[in-house]
């Protein structure tokens, strides 16, 4: 077992790190705290480009929903989708005694109001689709269309059982996952006609679940809770051979639901797993536990690969992966190369070239780095390299 040691600390925020999101570009992160504040950080210079008041109350979730929409969160019944360009937004970090509004905020595309009782983030899927908690009750889900016109295609997503309120939720284009109060976790299938049904019911947690993570290239995902358990979940459980499965109906159609059908199993022997991620590659996950501390396993056989403390901070509440695997047009950093005739001209000039490559090659260097970052009860954001 291994122990990375930090690259760097992104300190600007004075309230618990709440949510973290890596854009797309691996250029840029974008952090939310428990005051309502966002602010999105250069990995280049390791400085904010934009700080604004999101929310009156706690960030519950920041998520790119493309290059330039983001989608906001908060503990204050709002969600907003901004759309983050070239126009310029305030720098400058904010004290207890400044007034918020005198920060310019993002262009608002569209605002929805939800039921953020739950302390449960919103899930996203694609550039448009998200779920979050019940308007009217909270052991349900509503599933939203954000654009071209707000629209719900899934209302109240139901177990139809006894499971508590909705703790943590992920969306794909046919399957919604929950976690609940009880320690349930299900599956819907979600039919075109605007009809879900329940496929999978499991209780492998004897807490409250905190958080759920797709792994959609091994057609499985896996769950944490308030206990010390991290539990493996056949996303698509009808194709899954598991003595352990009890088939519920008889008809053996696509929407067999199944019960108790987890795969595998692992105990940390620490209680309260907050937060987990899987990074693009999926072969690595990490969890941000209540003991302070960072662990890192390997998804194929959930062995620990490295278990470090999330920096000098009070506690560890969010991790979040930077990309591994980039496109070529993804915020593509500038030329790199210099025309040897730029060498022949006056000194200024030279300048500008020198520093305009030495920016591009650390570019470069922050887009093909394998970023783990940690989100601290202290208001800091320790940034990893992990393998």
């Amino acid at each position: 077992m291994s122990t990375p040691a930090a690259v760097a600390t992104l300190r600007a925020q004075s309230h618990p790190i709440t949510a973290i999101a890596f854009h797309s570009s691996n250029l840029r992160l974008v952090s939310g705290d428990d005051d309502g504040w966002c602010i999105q950080w250069s990995l280049v210079t390791r400085r904010p480009l934009a700080v604004w008041k999101s929310h009156s109350a706690a960030l519950l979730t920041v998520r790119w929903m493309s290059d330039e929409l983001l989608l906001t969160h908060g503990r204050d019944n709002k969600l907003y989708l901004h759309r983050l360009n070239d126009s310029p937004l305030d720098t400058d970090i904010p004290c207890a005694d400044d007034n918020p509004d005198d920060w310019r905020r993002p262009w608002l595309v569209a605002s929805l109001d939800v039921n953020a009782l739950n302390f449960c983030s919103a899930a996203t899927w694609g550039t448009n689709r998200i779920a979050v908690p019940g308007t009217l009750d909270s052991d349900t889900v509503d599933v939203y269309d954000l654009l071209p016109e707000l629209r719900r295609p899934y209302k109240a997503v139901s177990a139809e059982f006894k499971t508590g309120i909705v703790m943590a939720i992920e969306l794909m284009e046919d399957r919604l996952i929950a976690g609940y109060e009880s320690g349930h976790v299900a599956i819907f299938k979600l039919h075109e006609d605007g009809i879900s049904t329940r496929i999978y019911l499991c209780k492998a947690h004897s807490q409250p679940i905190l958080s759920v993570a797709l792994h959609p290239g091994d057609s499985t995902f896996i769950s944490s809770s308030a206990d010390s358990k991290i539990v493996e979940h056949p996303l698509y459980p009808q194709f899954s051979n598991i003595e352990k499965c009890k088939t519920v109906t008889e008809s053996g159609d696509d929407d067999a639901m199944i019960e108790s059908a987890f795969l595998r199993i692992v105990d940390i022997k620490h209680t309260g797993i907050a937060s987990i991620d899987i990074r693009d590659d999926e072969k690595i996950f990490a969890v941000a536990c209540w003991d302070g501390m960072v662990r890192v396993f390997l998804y194929k056989s959930l062995k620990v690969l490295a278990s470090f403390k999330g920096g000098r901070q009070q506690g560890v509440t969010c991790t979040k992966f930077g990309r591994t695997e980039l496109s070529d047009d993804s915020e593509n950093p500038a030329d790199t190369t210099v025309d040897e005739t730029a060498l022949t001209r006056v000194l200024d000039r030279n300048r500008a070239v020198f520093s305009s490559t030495v920016m591009s090659k650390r570019e470069q260097m922050v887009r093909n780095q394998h970023w783990l970052a940690v989100g601290g009860k202290d208001g800091k954001i320790g940034l990893w390299e992990i393998y």
